[in-house]
């Protein structure tokens, strides 16, 4: 399947919705997002998220469902070339 592209402030904002619709991802933020040549898969940006406002064990508790929306958006999205 083919990406679709978007605009590095619109992917941001993207993400951001996604995270915040996942539960236990609310409080979620996005604390980079990288755009690189594309990897293995073809992607072309990264994302670091973190949970700011919680405990290291906590946060750890809904960390992987907060990768899993990484995921899925970096499987459908790329950024726009020269953003």
């Amino acid at each position: 399947m083919a990406r679709l592209t978007k605009p590095l402030s619109e992917l941001k904002r993207l993400l951001n919705f996604c995270l915040r619709q996942e539960p236990g991802c609310q409080d979620c933020q996005l604390h980079a997002l990288c755009v690189h040549r594309p990897d293995h898969t073809g992607c072309n940006w990264s994302a670091e998220v973190d949970f700011p406002e919680r405990t290291e064990a906590d946060a750890v508790r809904n960390l992987r469902q907060a990768r899993r929306v990484v995921m899925l958006v970096r499987e459908r999205y790329n950024v726009v070339a020269g953003a």
